[in-house]
């Protein structure tokens, strides 16, 4: 009787317990909720400050190009979610995959990287972060206008020093760009409409490649398509593959009036990959920092992989000005290597190494990536797209 009772008293005192933790479950659920709608607001109110921020910067440098009604349609015309919108219904037109359950994340979450969740349970979302948007149309800019204008020492200068704060202060540690930074950067462009419009251009091939491939990643769940431990990376260049087996198609049918990307663009892919690769070459030549993803090849075989798409009889359409863009490009990215691995040498980098926070970066690294908070945000179903003056400054 008395270890009957027993029993009976902690019974009652297990089932005490449980209706505890459900009642701090459900208050921490309540707190979750807030503070995702307390972060999505501020996530609200400073894109409207950035897009506000934008047109007056574009009215200010390209006044004589653009009227503050054609900015408010180019945005409307190209955002995230309508480049979004494109590419799942390319992969409905050439894969049958419609991937309407996935939807679009775009808030600022530390990140240059674009990614999918998908645990398969819940629903999943493609995530762009605002500092991707800044940093690739920021670095295709000064690319671009260091290409044109070579041989102008000012610009020279400018554009190389503006890459290095790209991929030190922005891509090694997450830092946004500031409204000085950006200030110089359009000062050194200085309403050159062809960069704008070659940057703008290239960046939403850029854009479109990856938001195609990451739906990739879920086509590729979908079909039951399995890798190997050993072989993980062939999942990325299968993804690759397909993501510009879609921009290409994209650049081939929607012409005319409908024209989303030009075929001039059809290498900015490639930019993309050695975006990456100045990214992890600058960390290596600044803080001797070797680049691994067992996961991810490196972004040169990556690139390889892509020509040999392109290269493809079916796909067939003008390259010659894309191939004289490519090649201007590539020459101011040499020159980049170069002078990084000069000035490294030389001792004129060291005010701007963070050496000491570099090596904490190393001993504890963090996945930012994805997290309950920003679940709870995309969960209300609330998306958000950026145009081209989000580009510009922010």
């Amino acid at each position: 009787m008395e270890m009957a009772s027993y029993v009976n008293v902690m019974e009652k005192k297990m089932d005490s317990v449980l209706q505890e933790l459900t009642a701090v479950e459900g208050q921490l659920h309540k707190m979750e909720e807030r503070e995702a709608e307390k972060g999505l607001k501020q996530s609200l109110k400073r894109a409207v400050s950035k897009l506000e921020r934008g047109c007056k910067a574009m009215l200010k440098y390209f006044s004589s190009y653009f009227t503050e009604e054609q900015l408010k349609e180019n945005m409307a015309r190209y955002n995230l979610q309508t480049m979004f919108d494109i590419v799942k219904r390319y992969f409905a037109k050439e894969y049958g995959y419609t991937g309407t359950e996935i939807e679009l994340s775009n808030l600022y979450q530390n990140s240059i990287n674009s990614y999918i969740y998908n645990d398969k349970v819940n629903p999943a979302f493609v995530h762009i972060d605002e500092l991707f948007e800044s940093t690739v149309m920021g670095f295709l800019l000064a690319m671009f206008k260091w290409s044109k204008d070579f041989d102008n020492l000012e610009t020279y200068g400018e554009c190389f020093k503006y890459v290095l704060f790209l991929m030190n202060d922005v891509c090694i540690f997450g830092e946004m760009q500031g409204m000085d930074a950006n200030q110089a950067l359009m000062d050194t462009v200085n309403g050159d409409i062809q960069i704008l419009q070659l940057s703008e251009d290239c960046y939403w091939t850029i854009v479109a490649f990856s938001l195609a491939h990451e739906i990739a990643h879920a086509y590729l769940a979908a079909i039951g398509r399995k890798y190997t431990r050993e072989h993980p990376e062939k999942e990325e260049y299968d993804a690759d593959m397909i993501a510009y087996h879609i921009v290409l198609k994209i650049i081939m049918e929607e012409k005319g009036s409908d024209t989303v990307l030009e075929d001039y663009t059809y290498l900015a892919p490639m930019m993309y990959m050695d975006f990456f690769d100045l990214y992890y070459y600058t960390d290596r030549v600044l803080y001797k920092t070797v680049f691994h993803d067992w996961q991810h090849p490196a972004p040169v075989k990556r690139k390889n992989r892509l020509f040999a798409v392109a290269d493809k009889d079916n796909y067939d359409f003008n390259t010659v000005d894309g191939n004289h863009l490519y090649s201007g490009f590539l020459d101011v990215y040499d020159e980049f290597k170069d002078q990084i691995l000069m000035k490294m040498e030389r001792g004129k980098l060291n005010k701007v190494l963070w050496t000491e926070k570099r090596e904490r970066i190393q001993l504890y690294p963090t996945d930012n990536r994805f997290s309950l908070f920003y679940w709870k945000v995309r969960k209300t179903g609330i998306k958000q797209a950026g145009g081209l003056c989000c580009l510009l400054v922010a």
